[in-house]
């Protein structure tokens, strides 16, 4: 029960302060005035719930005023039941209620909900903690300002007690004693609940009496209104001049912004406007109670559906699995219930509780607003979705710099919201507004409808996810998977998911000792991969070059799930089936059976081949080794907050996802809410590399492939040996260290030399041969390289990634290679020396890098999830996705464009 009334009344109020603490937070840089503005902000908006709450109260005094000499005459007359019936047909008669008596308190009742917000919100405030303001020294903590004894003596809560005094007394000046004491009370009250609370807290809720008190000063006013206009448009002007002159923003921001403030200056003709449409078009609904209700009804259950419900569904739907097990959740459809409750609260429980506040205009223009919202809502979901690239886990766009439209896309944008607006104004207008009604509840049925289907996938999808990761994996105390050989040859793919070749000369640079710890070790500067995404970019690597993207289309015959698994296979098979007394480890195989848990069952035909998932499995013991360093539910606490964000910002028009988006923050105020989790699940089997591996072989020589996905996950780290910790407070002293990229490579390179290392105490380094190798790149431009400006359309950071080499034997320090390379050329340099003409047991080709020579045709679609694709045989990629590189990767002039491959059979 307490969960739903939080969801339903309390998280739609603690989001408004959210979002208003963000944004003075990102404005002025100021915690304290960030304070100010929340208080002012929620003054405002429940300012027409205090005018109403005020007007009953009165009611309820005009009432009780009038009844009281009778009631005092009954009462002194009469007793017992007798008095009791008097009472009651005397009120009966006077068409009054003892229970209509709690309007005197709807004052109070307001106050509930949004103390009950700022008080769960703002106690728990990372952002507040250890910020000072003024002669506050922590606005997460107690002001203490000075001390009596053993006793800390906090001043905001007295002060806040001594302004609500004042300004009790201004307002109950000529009421009754219940009112005065009422008033009192409470303000005696909340100096016992909040005296040790956080200052930042007593400040707001000091700074919501000073606003009480100034609007009590209002009502004496002969015009009230129009001072308060004046007023605002004072603010408003300084506000601006500060947002253009201040330089807090970039200019398209403060532009976007001061436009959405200056607004207020028009405030008399959108009051005029309002009146217009209530006394002219709209009069057929403000006549019509039922009509005018039911259009409420429909459009704001519509909108709690499109937002609580289909959205969320869609997203989590999009990949079942990777929203699946997160923390102690299971099954995703927490997260979709949770965000049903968030979006029934914030559409239809507050929405209906003011509706039937006011009266008949006010529902009016109420009903109207919820129907253009409704309309407008639906065509930016599905008319205008945008194409922002790969989405993380944590609601995250992770390839875009962001998520701006173009200037065309805009002004349709608005003119189709436009043209909504004329429409159903019109059909208001006609006296149809029953086609509406009607129109709005065939939209509910169907986004019923389609929800329900997803579901019924999501479902399919978990049971599959469970049976492919199995819950106990998670709890896993590390033991040795890979058992290298001391005497015969060890053979070792390090695969590191988007890791970037970019940062690994300023890494090595930074950190000197890795040029000792990777001796041996070749750098190929001039890599280019065949994709920007995992799905297509890392059959090349384990596969060689029949399986690139366009050697896979040439065989447009087979299925690509079946291409996919056999470049997966193809080499632990050639080792263990051509080479001699060979054994073979795979873990998390990219993509197998296109599953986003990768499908083990792929390799039950081959028993030389050991295959293990470790992605996530050795989380829950690292964090128990490494306890008290983060909140291992960091993951679950961003999506439960900020699914039904992305909603709203899937359903905001153009010109305002930006705004909603917030650079991927969504105006959350806590600086802890990093992807930890995401980050950990693959860090943790890469720190425990060392605990993984032992020299206990059963074969004469080993061949490894371990893939992780750390370099994948954007974390800051504590510099110089970038681990996980609560606060980083050294980022290192790179030209990078603002990268977060940056530090998860810098931390895989550290724990993968941590693993070289222990390779050299055990004596095996030297007769190890190792790739460290990526799929693809992560950034558009690589800035540090001579990228010419003809490289701005195509992006080529994306296709730049890492790939190191260290054969038999080396030394020396790590050499810098200019040689054009692919990430495909990894199966060659491991095979080399061990099968004298390898042959690829699907195909029967011989496998080898004669390919090369026509240089790398890369897809340079973002077809990064298998449904993107519109076959099951070949990568659907349009002309104009095909680049052909050779040579040079740096010289736009050795990138050419070519037709899409065609098949040969």
């Amino acid at each position: 029960m307490g969960t739903l009334i939080y969801s339903f009344i309390i998280y739609p109020l603690t989001q408004i302060i959210e979002l208003v603490f963000s944004f003075g937070n990102k404005i002025f840089g100021n915690t304290g005035i960030s304070i100010l503005g929340v208080s002012f902000a929620v003054s405002l908006l429940t300012l027409p719930l205090y005018i109403i709450a005020e007007h009953w109260q009165q009611i309820e005094r005009d009432t009780q005023k009038r009844m009281k000499p009778w009631i005092t005459h009954i009462k002194s007359t009469f007793k017992g039941d007798e008095q009791y019936m008097i009472l009651s047909t005397y009120y009966r008669l006077n068409h009054y209620h003892p229970i209509m008596s709690l309007r005197s308190a709807f004052g109070l009742l307001i106050q509930i909900p949004f103390f009950t917000a700022a008080y769960s919100c703002l106690s728990n405030m990372t952002a507040l903690q250890g910020e000072h303001f003024l002669f506050i020294r922590d606005m997460g903590s107690p002001d203490a300002l000075f001390s009596i004894g053993s006793f800390n003596v906090n001043i905001l809560p007295i002060a806040m007690t001594l302004i609500n005094m004042v300004s009790g007394f201004l307002y109950t000046r000529g009421l009754s004693l219940r009112d005065k004491i009422q008033t009192y009370g409470l303000a005696l009250l909340f100096v016992v609940i909040l005296y040790n609370s956080p200052a930042g807290l007593v400040m707001y809720w000091t700074m919501n009496n000073i606003f009480s008190l100034v609007k009590n000063i209002f009502y004496k006013m002969k015009h009230p209104v129009k001072t308060l206009y004046c007023i605002a448009c004072v603010l408003v002007t300084l506000f601006i001049a500060f947002l253009l002159f201040g330089h807090v923003l970039s200019f398209k921001r403060a532009i976007l912004v001061s436009f959405v403030f200056a607004l207020v200056y028009f405030a008399p003709i959108f009051v005029r406007l309002a009146n217009y449409l209530i006394e002219k078009p709209f009069k057929p609904i403000l006549e019509n109670r039922k009509q005018r209700f039911v259009l409420f009804l429909t459009s704001s259950l519509s909108l709690f559906l499109l937002s609580g419900l289909l959205i969320p569904v869609l997203l989590v739907a999009s990949s079942t699995m990777e929203f699946s097990g997160i923390d102690d959740y299971g099954s995703p459809l927490y997260f979709i219930k949770n965000t049903c409750m968030q979006a029934f609260g914030l559409f239809v429980v507050w929405p209906s509780l003011i509706y039937f506040l006011y009266r008949e205009k006010m529902q009016t223009l109420i009903s109207f607003s919820f129907a253009i919202l409704l309309v407008s809502s639906l065509v930016n979901a599905f008319c205008f979705q945008g194409n922002y690239g790969t989405l993380s886990t944590l609601l995250v766009f992770t390839n875009v710099s962001s998520v701006d439209s173009s200037l065309f896309s805009i002004a349709v944008n608005m003119l189709a919201i436009f043209a909504l607006f004329a429409i159903i104004i019109a059909i208001i207008a006609i006296k149809k507004s029953v086609i509406l009604n009607y129109f709005f509840a065939v939209i509910a049925v169907s986004l019923i409808f389609v929800s329900a289907f997803q579901i019924k996938t999501i479902k399919k999808d978990y049971k599959n996810y469970e049976r492919l990761s199995l819950n106990g994996d998670a709890n896993s105390k590390p033991s040795p998977i890979f058992h290298l050989s001391k005497t015969g040859k060890n053979v070792v793919i390090l695969y590191l998911d988007r890791a970037q070749n970019r940062f690994v000369e300023p890494i090595f640079e930074e950190s000197p000792e890795l040029y000792d710890i990777f001796q041996g070790f070749t750098l190929f500067k001039n890599t280019v991969s065949f994709n920007g995404h995992t799905l297509i970019g890392a059959a090349p690597v384990f596969g060689g070059y029949e399986y690139t993207p366009e050697s896979m289309n040439k065989r447009n015959s087979e299925k690509l799930v079946d291409k996919q698994n056999e470049a997966l296979t193809v080499l632990p098979r050639i080792f263990t089936e051509q080479a001699k007394d060979f054994s073979a480890v795979v873990t998390d195989p990219a993509w197998a059976n296109y599953s986003w848990i990768p499908d083990l069952t792929i390799f039950k035909d081959y028993p030389a081949i050991q295959a293990y998932n470790t992605d996530k499995k050795y989380l829950s013991a690292w964090y128990k080794e490494h306890e008290g360093i983060f909140d291992a539910n960091i993951t679950s606490t961003v999506l439960k907050r900020n699914i039904l964000w992305y909603s709203v910002f899937r359903t905001s028009p153009l010109a305002l996802r930006p705004a909603f988006y917030n650079d991927g923050k969504y105006w959350s105020p806590n600086t802890n809410l990093a992807d930890v989790n995401g980050f950990l699940e693959g860090y943790s089997a890469l720190d425990y590399l060392p605990e993984l591996t032992d020299f206990n072989s059963k074969t004469e020589n080993v061949f490894i492939n371990f893939i992780n996905n750390t370099t994948h996950e954007e974390m800051f780290l504590q510099a110089p040996e970038f681990v996980p910790v609560t606060t980083v407070t050294n980022r290192g002293k790179s030209k990078f260290k603002d990268n977060a990229l940056y530090h998860s490579n810098a931390a895989s390179l550290k724990r993968v030399g941590d693993w070289l290392n222990y390779l050299k105490e055990n004596g095996v380094y030297d007769n190890t041969r190792i790739v460290i190798v990526a799929d693809h790149g992560a950034v558009d431009k690589e800035n540090e390289y001579n990228w010419d400006e003809n490289f701005d359309r195509i992006g080529p950071g994306h296709f730049h990634p890492l790939f190191m080499f260290k054969d038999f034997n080396s030394t020396g320090n790590l050499l810098i290679n200019s040689d054009f390379m692919t990430n495909a050329d990894t199966s060659t340099l491991l095979l080399s020396g061990f099968v004298d003409s390898p042959k690829n047991p699907y195909t029967g080709k011989d496998f080898n890098n004669s390919e090369k020579e026509k240089g790398a045709l890369i897809c340079m679609d973002d077809i990064f999830m298998p449904y993107h694709n519109k076959s099951d045989y070949i990568f659907t990629a349009k002309n104009g996705s095909w680049i052909r590189v050779k040579g040079n990767i740096f010289n736009s002039d050795n990138w050419k464009s070519e037709a899409a491959p065609i098949g040969e059979n």
